[in-house]
């Protein structure tokens, strides 16, 4: 059984693992870094991958990084490799093919895996990762049918770059489609945009079975039979936290973390889709589960392993996706049940904008549909607890210019 030992190993190759290497050798070119990840190449982009299923990019297009950007690091990459166990008393993690790799300061970006739905079949997929993203680029190539279970951030943006004559049925379980990140009203306007994109929505609904034929048969809970010549499964996303539970380190939804992205061990670090740490709006622990909120929970980890403590304010909500043809962005608490809210424009204007307010008038969160260059201002709002600063920032009457200025 082979020993390999490095000052900080990193598990988990996308948007926390990479910042925390950029991090680190921000301030350190002497600590030794290991990289462990299951897949065995480049790091890539997750969000791309239904342009690539849709045949809009090569695949080559989806890597955010090269081989040099580990060599030039000084990284070493253990690729292809899973950790199957971790003993956080010994400082060590076992690989599946026995290599025992012994750290320092560990850091856990394990991401998130989707459930096990109907496994085994050839038509039925989840999208989590690249070896997913093939099996469906080559079953939808041809499709005159696909149904997706589950309106998130898979399931959506994958049916959006199908061509228009493909038959598309989105199953949604709950009353709305992306019921984890709008409220009613925004969903509601999403909704009609995607009916008139001609997919058929099928609300407070479930598969109930699938039958495998030259085409899949799908029962659904409502009574209605569906035929498909694929299903894409985007429901049931679930933090990585089985290494951390049987490590012995306290997980609830996702890998519990303080302030500094730290677990209940000092030397052992969460970041990214499997951490529940401090939400910035409501202070409640949560997995955010975005890019955003990975890359700065792995930049906050990776300061504290170099012995630069600093703490995190807390994530949010940062999503931006195109679906049908038509841009969203959701910044900050979204929810039913904010204090207040202010709207302007509709989605037949092609501008649609809805702010979140708390009891003192402060913006916490923020719907754009239809154009979201201006997202980030808004993300600046929430971050500065900005009082809200008046209709006409919602009407886009140029006056970023000075409110930036303003709040900066």
């Amino acid at each position: 059984m082979s020993h390999h030992y490095y000052d900080i190993v990193i598990i988990g190759n996308s948007a926390a693992g990479l910042q925390a290497i950029r991090t680190i050798r921000r301030y350190s070119d002497r600590l030794t870094i290991g990289l462990i990840d299951r897949e065995d190449y480049p790091a890539y982009s997750r969000v791309l991958t239904p342009y690539f299923i849709g045949g809009k990019t090569p695949k080559s297009n989806l890597h955010i990084v090269d081989h040099a950007f580990y060599t030039d690091g000084g990284v070493t990459p253990l690729f292809g490799r899973s950790a199957v166990r971790l003993d956080a008393v010994r400082h060590e993690v076992q690989l599946d093919d026995g290599m025992v790799v012994g750290y320092g300061k560990l850091l856990l970006a394990l991401g998130s895996e989707a459930r096990p739905f109907r496994e085994g079949m050839a038509q039925v997929s989840t999208l989590r990762h690249m070896a997913d993203a093939e099996k469906l680029a080559l079953l939808l190539k041809h499709a005159r049918s696909v149904a997706a279970l589950g309106a998130g951030l898979v399931s959506v943006p994958v049916l959006s770059h199908l061509p228009r004559d493909v038959e598309r049925h989105l199953i949604v379980g709950s009353d709305r489609i992306f019921s984890r990140l709008l409220d009613g009203e925004s969903a509601a306007l999403l909704e009609e945009h995607f009916i008139s994109a001609g997919v058929f929505l099928h609300k407070r609904d479930d598969i109930s079975d699938v039958t495998e034929g030259e085409r899949l048969g799908l029962s659904l809970a409502s009574g209605s039979c569906l035929t498909a010549d694929a299903l894409l499964v985007g429901k049931g996303v679930v933090p990585n936290t089985t290494l951390a539970r049987e490590g012995g380190l306290a997980v609830r939804d996702g890998i519990l973390i303080d302030d500094f992205c730290q677990t209940d061990h000092p030397d052992i670090f969460a970041a990214g889709d499997a951490a529940e740490g401090k939400d910035y709006v409501t202070g409640l622990k949560t997995v955010q589960g975005n890019w955003i909120t990975a890359v700065e929970q792995g930049e906050h980890a990776a300061l504290t392993m170099c012995g630069l403590r600093s703490a995190y304010e807390g994530s949010m909500k940062n999503n931006i996706t195109e679906v049908f043809g038509l841009d969203v962005a959701v910044v900050g608490y979204c929810a039913d049940d904010a204090p207040h809210t202010v709207t302007s424009g509709n989605r037949c204007g092609g501008r649609f904008r809805k702010l979140f307010l708390d009891i003192k008038q402060r913006v916490i969160g923020a719907v754009l549909i239809g154009e979201t260059n201006d997202s980030g201002i808004y993300y600046r709002m929430v971050r500065g607890r900005t009082p809200f600063p008046g209709v006409k920032i919602l009407q886009g009457e140029n006056r970023y210019g000075a409110f930036m200025r303003q709040i900066a």
